[in-house]
């Protein structure tokens, strides 16, 4: 496992303690409603005049209609994917609750037509690789104490078959992004069915814990691999992954003076709900959302209060256009708000449609994590309008390696020392 040396620590720590003292609001210029913190200076000016112009009493305030931002949450509000933090801290610790049954329905051998991963994962068959985490998964149930066998946590953490499991299912989801055919929607939702046997409040519960236990772990890149030596239908797997989730002080002051000028501010996530509203939440850590300004993906839940691996009858995949859906239905039926949103801000194809979709949007915030595809594009457009006065996207840099904002719209990736602007 990599991580980072120990001045690169003390000096996270120096800066995380400089932002949450306040230490940069001594840059800001008399009259501002925004904190200057780390935007870039153009990226700063820019939200500020937004605030002030259309929140209360602002020049393009109107009364009676209410203005609005929407925001994505993960690698948008916060540093890092608390869906993803909260998956390992699960296998990880072996919070999981699904019975032999339930978790076999979630290995499907075909997924929309699909029986294989992608060359870059081997072509691997994936009832060759549902077969190798089932007998992981039996083992585990069978032997240890916190289902039904007798071994502590500390003894099933030394099997191969427990390091097997942990390292198959990270891998596993890996593939699944990174196969067409299956994709992004698939795997926010198969994450989410591993809450299978949870009550809603027993998620929020573990949801604290785990983001508590990854705002205090050391940023950096792991990688994890099958134990050798394990007899099994499709040999050793690797995969990696970010540990060390963190909060935007950016973003949070972002939200706090949107609301205090009468600009309200949804999230619209592609996580779930309740571990969002747990993040996001009034008193936690330090967004302090209400939980009805929180939109995100919805299991159903069975008769016992439990939830099952099934989605919430009704409700859309707040993934791509399932967000603009998301928000016609919830935000733009209330009173007052039948209108686009003001400003949306996000930082992957996930978040295509809401940037781009809504004709009356006045400005979009992407974050560059110096990815292609279509967010790229969009990268490009803000890079391309960095000298128009009204640019329809802005480009925000940031340091991954430590988890906070670059004052500019360059981003220096985990691992690497140099800024980037465009991949």
């Amino acid at each position: 496992m990599k991580t980072l040396p120990k001045s690169l620590v003390v000096i996270t720590i120096f800066l995380f303690f400089q932002l949450i003292t306040g230490c940069s609001k001594t840059e800001s210029r008399a009259g501002d409603s925004l904190d200057r913190l780390n935007w870039s200076e153009r990226n700063y000016h820019l939200l500020n005049q937004m605030i002030v112009d259309n929140g209360t009493g602002g020049k393009y305030y109107h009364e009676g209609e209410i203005p609005y931002i929407v925001l994505d949450w993960d690698q948008t509000c916060a540093h890092f994917d608390v869906e993803e933090a909260l998956m390992r801290y699960q296998l990880f610790n072996l919070r999981v609750k699904c019975s032999v049954a339930q978790f076999k329905s979630l290995l499907k051998d075909t997924i929309n037509g699909i029986t294989r991963l992608s060359d870059e994962y081997r072509g691997i068959r994936l009832a060759d690789i549902n077969g190798d985490l089932m007998n992981d998964y039996q083992f585990i149930l069978d032997n240890y104490k916190g289902f039904n066998g007798t071994m502590t946590m500390e003894e099933i953490k030394a099997t191969p078959r427990y390091n097997d499991f942990v390292a198959r299912m990270l891998f596993l989801a890996d593939g699944y992004m990174g196969t067409k055919g299956i994709g992004m929607e698939y795997v926010y939702m198969w994450e989410l069915y591993l809450f299978t046997g949870f009550t809603v409040e027993e998620v929020r519960a573990m949801a604290k814990e785990a983001i508590s236990y990854e705002l205090a772990n050391q940023i950096g890149r792991h990688t994890l691999e099958s134990p050798a030596g394990l007899t099994t239908l499709t040999g050793r797997v690797r995969c990696s992954f970010n540990s060390g989730l963190r909060v935007f002080p950016e973003m949070q002051n972002l939200i706090t003076t949107c609301r205090d000028h009468g600009i309200e501010v949804y999230i619209v996530s592609a996580s779930y709900k309740p571990v969002v509203e747990v993040f996001g939440g009034i008193g936690t850590f330090g967004y302090n959302l209400p939980t009805d300004h929180v939109i995100g993906m919805e299991l159903a839940i069975g008769a016992d209060g439990k939830i099952i691996p099934e989605y919430k009858a009704g409700w859309v995949k707040t993934v791509r256009a399932g967000k603009v859906e998301a928000i016609n239905r919830v935000i733009k039926t209330q009173p007052g708000k039948n209108h686009d949103p003001l400003f949306a801000g996000g930082d992957s194809d996930g978040d295509i449609e809401m940037l781009t979709q809504f004709s009356g949007m006045k400005l979009g915030l992407i974050w560059n994590r110096l990815k292609g595809g279509e967010i790229g594009q969009l990268c490009k457009q803000a890079v391309d309008e960095m000298n128009l006065p009204n640019p329809r996207f802005i480009l925000q840099g940031r340091n991954e390696n430590i988890g906070i904002v670059r004052p500019s719209s360059e981003t220096i990736l985990l691992g690497k020392t140099e800024p980037q602007l465009l991949p």
